[in-house]
């Protein structure tokens, strides 16, 4: 099942591509980088965040841009929840400022804080860059007569998507793909988490939520990491009491089970 991170880029390459374009993904960072060539002949390496809903995702170390190991020079902010899909253009260094200024109040508020975690970004503070598609050398108006083929994420060298030409009115073959494994949720720290896990690997794969479209090799493992990354500090939590399927625990699942 395609996460929303990988349903955001796709729909970004597309649009991309459907605009005079070439882009591809890059796999020399986990942050999503995609290398975009303009219409205009220009290359510019980008940052996408998507979402479904709530707001999109980042962390208060992204306050750093030289800590960016991407080098990007855009943010692309790729609301999912809409349709058509929204984008929203930002450069690296005015999102890095924003999210650093936003940290400032927040360890002014409270001190003892640190400088790490989760950092949410609301759709208010990126809106101005709504269809800033001139800002990456691409065309105002899709040709939506343009088809792209399914991206593949690929080394920092390889070949762009390639676009080929099609009918219209041609008609696409859907595949339905059934997710078995069981959907877990958690609420802490404020904010709920929607997992899938399965019960033969017990590998639990974060779906929603902070640290999206991460896979941990057990319950626990999750439950520390997607709550540590809120919090900056270590946590220990008993995954299978944290993770719970309706009113039940993943525990009381695994005990009935067995």
């Amino acid at each position: 099942m395609e996460d929303t991170a990988s349903r955001g880029i796709n729909a970004f390459i597309s649009e991309v591509t459907q605009r005079g374009g070439k882009a591809v993904r890059l796999t020399h960072s986990r942050r999503n980088p995609v290398e975009v060539k303009g219409g205009d002949g220009s290359t510019r390496i980008v940052r996408v965040r998507s979402k479904l809903d709530g707001d999109w995702q980042a962390r208060r170390q992204d306050e750093d841009i030289e800590s960016d190991d991407t080098r990007s020079e855009f943010w692309v902010f790729v609301d999912l929840a809409v349709d058509p899909h929204q984008f929203f253009m930002l450069p690296s260094v005015e999102v890095a400022d924003d999210i650093r200024s936003e940290v400032d109040l927040w360890i002014m508020d409270s001190p003892g804080r640190t400088r790490t975690g989760h950092h949410a970004i609301p759709r208010g503070r990126v809106v101005h860059g709504h269809d800033r598609w001139d800002a990456l050398g691409l065309a105002a108006v899709k040709d939506t007569s343009i088809h792209v083929e399914a991206p593949v994420a690929a080394k920092r060298t390889a070949t762009p998507v390639v676009a080929k030409k099609r009918r219209a009115s041609a008609a696409v073959e859907e595949i339905e793909v059934i997710d078995l494994r069981l959907e877990v949720t958690a609420d802490c720290h404020g904010y709920r988490w929607v997992g899938r896990f399965d019960e033969t690997t017990e590998i639990l794969e974060v779906m929603r939520g902070p640290m999206e479209g991460r896979r941990f090799p057990n319950p626990t493992a999750a439950a520390n990491a997607v709550t540590g990354h809120i919090s900056g500090d270590i946590e220990s939590y008993d995954g299978w009491a944290f993770w719970t399927i309706g009113n039940s625990t993943l525990g009381a699942r695994r005990r009935k089970s067995a």
